[in-house]
């Protein structure tokens, strides 16, 4: 399942980019403001790796992918 939204994505969601699992670190939406005042001109998100601990930039939330792990 795809995100529909950027407002969709939850910080912690576990997440499938181009073919590594990630997290969602950060999620930042075009013209919303964050507690420390940053408003950012795109949607971005934020995801790391625990297992390689790296972290990547995702600039189209359509392409990650929800892993449910009900």
């Amino acid at each position: 399942m795809h995100y529909s939204t950027p407002y969709d994505i939850g910080l912690g969601d576990l997440v499938l980019f181009k073919g590594i699992i990630y997290y969602v670190l950060i999620n930042y939406i075009k013209g919303e403001t964050d507690a420390k005042g940053y408003t950012p001109n795109s949607n971005r998100t934020i995801l790391i790796n625990d297992t390689y601990g790296t972290r990547i930039m995702c600039h189209n939330y359509k392409e990650l992918e929800v892993i449910d792990y009900e």
